[in-house]
C-alpha cells in the first residue's frame, strides 16, 4: 500500500474540511429556502424577547397563537396596532399574541411598546438579524400567522388586519369565542 506525502494528506484535510462546510451552509440555506405552508407545523422560533427573557414558540403548545411579523416603523404596522391591543386586551388569555420585530433594535421596539401601550401579556420578540422571515416566507410587513394549539398553522395573511378579521381568523386557530 503506497504511503501518502505530506501534501496529499493536507490536501484531503482540506478537500474533506470544505464538503463539510458547504454541506453545512447547503443545509442551512435548504432549511430556510422552503417556507412554511398552511397546514404544515410551524417553525419553531427561539429568540429573545424585548425584555431579554430567552422565548421558543414551541413552548406555547395547548393553545392558539397570533404570530405577528412587524417593524416599529412600518405605517402598516402601526395601522394595525391599535386593533391588535384591542384584540390582546379581550382574547389574549385564550389564545397566545406574539410580535416579531424583523431587525430593529432593542430601544425602537421598547420605545413601540410603550408608545402604543402594547398589553404585557403580549409576546414580543426581537430578531436583530430577521433570521425567522425566511422560514416562515415573510417579505413584507405586517404579516400574520394564525397557529392551532397543535402548532400548525391555519392562516398567513398579509397586510394590516382588523380586530374583527384578527377574531375571524384565530377561530379558525381555534379561539372560542361566543
Amino acid at each position: 500500500m503506497p504511503t501518502l506525502t505530506r501534501r496529499s494528506v493536507v490536501a484531503i484535510t482540506v478537500a474533506v474540511t470544505l464538503v463539510v462546510v458547504f454541506g453545512y451552509f447547503i443545509t442551512r440555506h435548504w432549511k430556510h429556502s422552503t417556507p412554511v405552508q398552511v397546514g404544515q407545523v410551524a417553525p419553531n422560533i427561539q429568540t429573545n424577547t424585548v425584555n431579554g427573557q430567552a422565548f421558543s414558540l414551541a413552548s406555547l403548545q395547548g393553545q392558539p397563537v397570533l404570530l405577528d411579523f412587524f417593524t416599529p416603523w412600518c405605517p402598516p404596522c402601526i395601522q394595525e396596532t391599535p386593533d391588535l391591543v384591542s384584540f390582546a386586551k379581550r382574547y389574549g388569555k385564550q389564545i397566545h399574541v406574539v410580535l416579531i420585530d424583523r431587525g430593529d433594535g432593542t430601544g425602537l421596539v421598547q420605545d413601540y411598546v410603550k408608545k402604543y401601550s402594547i398589553p404585557a401579556d403580549v409576546t414580543v420578540l426581537l430578531d436583530a438579524n430577521n433570521y425567522w422571515s425566511p422560514p416562515y416566507g415573510v417579505s413584507g410587513q405586517p404579516e400574520t400567522f394564525f397557529i392551532t394549539s397543535n402548532g400548525t398553522v391555519v392562516r398567513h395573511t398579509v397586510g394590516p388586519l382588523t380586530q374583527p378579521q384578527m377574531v375571524e381568523y384565530a377561530r379558525e386557530a381555534g379561539l372560542q369565542t361566543p
